[in-house]
C-alpha cells in the first residue's frame, strides 16, 4: 500500500502542473495567432483601426487626410450618383495590390477610402520601404523601397498628374517628397502592456508623416512665383508655376486657383481691380513651368497694388500661394 501511496504521489505533482502548461501553451498560441488576420487576403481586409493598435502616429496622420474619406467624402458620393458610376470607385477604395496600372476596387471595407492595405498589403505581407529594426515581427514583411520612393505608387491613380510630372525634364522632386512630410520617429508606439518592451526595442528612423498635404514640405520652396509692377498707366501681373505639374492639379473634382489683384487707396482701403480663376476643367490651369500675364487698371485713386494667389477645393479654406505688393507712383 506504502509503494501505490508513493507512486499516487509521484502522479500528483505533473497532473497538478497541466492545467498551467496548457494555460502557457494556450496563451503562447493565442499571441502568435492573433495578427494573422492582418495579412490575411480572403472576403475580409485588415481595417486601419487593426494597423493603428501599433502603428499609432501613422494611423492618426492617416485618419484625418483625405484618402481616408475618398470614398465616403459626400462630395464624391454625389459625383457618382451615391456610387452608380462604377470606373471611379476603384481608386476611391483600391484594393491591396501594386500594380503598376489602376487598382481594381476592393471587395470590403470600402469605407476606409485609401486605406492601409490598398498601398502596404500585397500578396500576403505587409510592404514598406523600411529595414524593420524590432526583435518580434508580428507579421509577414516585405521591404520595397523601390516602389514607396517612386512616385508611380501615387500615379497608379492620380494619372493626369502623373503624365504632367512625366512630362518635365527638369530635377524634380517625387510626389512623396512634396506631399509626405518628412519626420525620425519608431514605425510603431507602445500602448501598454508588452508593447513597452517591444518597441523598446526598435529603432528611430527617418520615414514619412501620412496626411498627404498640398504643401507638406513643398512650403520651404519657392512654387510660384507671382509679380506685380506698373506699366504706364497699367499693372501687368505675371504667374510662374514652378512646380512639375500644373496648377491646379487634379483629373477631377473642384480644384481652383484664384488671383485676386486690389488697389489700396491713400486712406487704406481695398477695392477688388480683377479677378481670374485657374481651374483644368476649363482650361485656364497654368501647365508645368510654364506662366500667365494679366494687364489690368486699379483706378486713379490708388496708391499701392496688392495681389493674391488662394487654392480652394470642397472642404478646405482657401489656401494662400502667394502674395505681392508694389507702390504705384501716381502723377
Amino acid at each position: 500500500m506504502r509503494r501505490l501511496s508513493k507512486v499516487c504521489d509521484s502522479w500528483k505533482q505533473p497532473i497538478a502542473r497541466l492545467p498551467l502548461a496548457i494555460a502557457a501553451v494556450a496563451i503562447l498560441l493565442a499571441s502568435c495567432a492573433s495578427f494573422k488576420h492582418l495579412t490575411l487576403v480572403s472576403n475580409t481586409f485588415p481595417s486601419a483601426k487593426d494597423c493603428g493598435k501599433c502603428h499609432v502616429e501613422i494611423y492618426h496622420e492617416w485618419s484625418e487626410s483625405d484618402h481616408a474619406h475618398a470614398c465616403t467624402n459626400p462630395h464624391f458620393r454625389a459625383a457618382t450618383d451615391d456610387y452608380r458610376f462604377q470606373s471611379c470607385l476603384s481608386c476611391h477604395a483600391p484594393e491591396p495590390a501594386l500594380t503598376t496600372y489602376t487598382p481594381a476596387l476592393r471587395a470590403a471595407g470600402r469605407e476606409e477610402g485609401v486605406t492601409c492595405v490598398a498601398c502596404h498589403l500585397d500578396q500576403g505581407a505587409l510592404a514598406g520601404p523600411l529595414e524593420p529594426t524590432g526583435k518580434v515581427h508580428p507579421h509577414p514583411i516585405s521591404v520595397r523601397p523601390e516602389v514607396y520612393h517612386s512616385s508611380g505608387i501615387c500615379g497608379r491613380c492620380h494619372e493626369g498628374t502623373m503624365t504632367q510630372w512625366e512630362s518635365v525634364d527638369a530635377e524634380k522632386r517625387t510626389c512623396q517628397q512634396c506631399h509626405m512630410e518628412s519626420v525620425t520617429r519608431k514605425v510603431t508606439q507602445a500602448t501598454g502592456g508588452i508593447s513597452n518592451v517591444l518597441v523598446a526595442m526598435e529603432k528611430q528612423l527617418p520615414q514619412r508623416r501620412h496626411e498627404f498635404c498640398i504643401l507638406g514640405e513643398a512650403q520651404s520652396q519657392e512654387l510660384v512665383t507671382l509679380t506685380i509692377k506698373p506699366s504706364g498707366d497699367s499693372l501687368d501681373v505675371v504667374v510662374e508655376n514652378n512646380l512639375p505639374h500644373s496648377l491646379p492639379t487634379g483629373d477631377f473634382g473642384f480644384r481652383i486657383v484664384t488671383l485676386e489683384v486690389f488697389g489700396i487707396d491713400a486712406g487704406g482701403k481695398s477695392i477688388l481691380a480683377g479677378s481670374w480663376e485657374l481651374a483644368g476643367e476649363s482650361s485656364t490651369a497654368i501647365p508645368a513651368q510654364g506662366a500667365r500675364a494679366w494687364s489690368l487698371d486699379i483706378g486713379p485713386g490708388c496708391k499701392t497694388a496688392r495681389a493674391v494667389l488662394t487654392r480652394r477645393s470642397y472642404d478646405q479654406e482657401a489656401l494662400v500661394l502667394a502674395e505681392a505688393q508694389v507702390e504705384v507712383a501716381r502723377p
